[in-house]
């Protein structure tokens, strides 16, 4: 058969032409596409693959020769987190979805989703004490801090307590610090029948020790812990590692720097030492050290905290080194632009009982490929080991984004607790369940004394949240509603004041977009937001109110000011003197 011939096209022609040979089942097309001008990595403006086109338009024998033939990936995710063996589900399109399943290995009904914790949960750590995994991430400046989750099934986790919960010890190390700083990379070990955690308290620029590292303990994972020993040592990230003859350490960064600690952590017993920097040579921070087979592992987090963040592996066969960097690192990166999972890095391994292997790391997914809302979030794939004794991530493909369940699923309550800038002052908060009254202090959104506020983690780039309020009096002075927050420098409020309802956005020192109309005087509300990715829409007792696009300032990228580390939130908050009563509506 004669070649066909393709006319001069542009990069965007070409995919769009290719895509619809694959829609359209045309394989002469299709196949003249891949070996003369398409870049199978090409993908249409929602990440949709050359693979997904042809799931949807049924054709198996394409279907097989894009991934027997080209190596496409039945579990590649486009930006809705849709893969193509999805499509073949929903579709009921059998051929296809047992060629799947004979490809992957697995059927979607036994399969997981990355990332397994949504919303703002950097800098996993992770240990397993008998059939339970426990895990922490930071939390920054937001109180209770430290959340511990627990989980049976290493995908479903509960939040089951916090490792500051006392609000005078918090007021006194929190109270005064910038958004974004507070507790960073929080490492949780076990050791003679107690949870130990350790963390850098991360201070304001202008304090005797900007980096200060903390360290507490409990017998119950879910606490009460002791008040934290706060240990004057500059670097981040730290980690605790017990060796087989049970002395203990701690591991800083830059790159791995180790120091002897007491057992309880609570005394340093020598000066930090490098023992590696790193692969990539840049920002190694993260590391964590295990010991297997008569070999010291240090996994390091590379290359920064946006694109291009990473996972790096040496060894050796002595504590102190020198270490040999792993001959396939990166373990772990995203190479991909078009990937809805980005910056991945910053892991923790963790043996399963049965002896398998596993590590939880961050990552972030983004609209339009540039605005993390939703801040880091928790993945966990496989680790195989290599003949050599090296580990390799997901096989090296980078994230994965549907995978086999490691263990039997187990359901557990995923909560999404509520957390306060620095603390939740007794005085003006009080919870009950879904009921909250919140009492004015005075202060607005932009005081870091702001004590009126409560939020929560935002999970999803779409979502409604709804609140019944009642407010005890009427003031010209005061205003309560809901809130779209990220810090006291960007945030939107949407609220009631007396006798009209408005809605604005605070960016950096000045109130920019501002909507107000007139209301009825009353003092029972029902607000409502809706989310559409950078779209807001806001209701006002069933009635709209207003519409605000492009989003952007309720995220990491949305201000250049500080250390923009932590996620979108929404929530509840009084500005000025009266008293709120919410009820979260479901």
């Amino acid at each position: 058969m004669e070649n066909m011939i393709i006319s001069p096209l542009n990069t965007y022609d070409i995919s769009k032409n290719a895509f619809n040979s694959a829609l359209n089942g045309d394989f002469n097309k299709l196949k003249n596409f891949v070996s003369r001008s398409f870049n199978l990595e090409n993908c249409d403006e929602n990440g949709n693959s050359i693979l997904h086109y042809a799931v949807m338009g049924g054709n198996v024998e394409i279907v097989k020769y894009l991934v027997n033939q080209c190596g496409l990936s039945p579990t590649w995710a486009n930006h809705d987190m849709i893969t193509p063996f999805d499509i073949a589900h929903k579709n009921q399109n059998k051929d296809i979805e047992i060629f799947f399943e004979n490809i992957c290995e697995f059927s979607l009904n036994d399969t997981y989703r990355n990332p397994i914790k949504k919303g703002m949960y950097p800098d996993p750590s992770i240990i397993c004490v008998g059939d339970n995994y426990y895990m922490v991430n930071s939390s920054f400046i937001f109180f209770p801090c430290i959340p511990i989750s627990h989980s049976k099934d290493l995908v479903n986790w509960e939040i089951i307590g916090h490792v500051i919960t006392n609000n005078e010890w918090a007021e006194k190390y929190l109270g005064d610090l910038e958004s974004g700083r507070g507790f960073w990379a929080p490492d949780i070990s076990y050791h003679n029948g107690r949870f130990y955690v350790c963390a850098t308290l991360r201070m304001n620029d202008n304090a005797p020790y900007i980096q200060t590292q903390i360290v507490t303990s409990s017998k119950n994972p879910a606490g009460p812990y002791d008040i934290p020993v706060i240990h004057n040592v500059l670097g981040i990230d730290p980690s605790i590692f017990t060796d087989d003859d049970q002395k203990r350490y701690m591991l800083i960064n830059r790159g791995a720097q180790i120091m002897e600690i007491s057992e309880d952590g609570k005394k340093i017993l020598s000066e930090p030492e490098l023992i590696w920097y790193g692969s990539d040579k840049h920002a190694p921070e993260g590391p964590h050290l295990i010991k297997k087979d008569g070999f010291y592992y240090i996994f390091l987090a590379e290359g920064g905290t946006g694109k291009g963040h990473k996972i790096t592996v040496a060894r050796s066969t002595n504590l102190k080194g020198p270490y040999i960097p792993c001959p396939y690192n990166p373990i772990m990166t995203q190479t991909n632009s078009a990937s809805p999972l980005q910056c991945c890095g910053h892991g923790k391994p963790v043996q399963t009982r049965d002896g398998r292997w596993f590590i939880v790391y961050l990552c972030s997914r983004f609209l339009e490929n540039k605005w993390g809302i939703l801040g880091r979030e928790t993945c966990l794939d496989e680790i195989i080991w290599t003949c050599d004794n090296w580990p390799l991530i997901n096989n090296g493909q980078g994230p994965s984004y549907i995978a086999k369940k490691p263990l039997p699923e187990v359901l557990c309550n995923n909560n999404s607790p509520w957390i306060s800038p620095r603390t939740i002052c007794p005085q003006n908060i009080k919870i009950d369940k879904q009921k909250v009254k919140i009492i004015g202090d005075g202060f607005d959104l932009n005081n870091k004394n702001c004590k009126s506020l409560l939020v929560k983690r935002q999970t999803d780039f779409n979502f409604v949240t709804e609140f019944k309020m009642h407010l005890s009096s009427i003031s010209p002075n005061s205003d309560a509603g809901l809130t779209l927050y990220y810090d006291e420098n960007t945030y939107i409020k949407f609220g009631v004041c007396e006798g009209y309802v408005f809605i604005n956005e605070y960016i950096d020192v000045n109130y920019t977009r501002k909507i107000k109309k007139q209301i009825t005087k009353k003092l029972d509300y029902y607000l409502k937001i809706e989310t559409q990715g950078l779209k807001r829409i806001f209701y006002l007792d069933n009635t709209l109110i207003a519409e605000l696009n492009n989003v952007t300032c309720i995220c990491s990228e949305g201000l250049v000011k500080g250390k923009r580390f932590t996620g979108a939130t929404y929530g509840i908050y009084v500005n000025g003197t009266i008293t709120a009563d919410f009820e979260q509506l479901w």
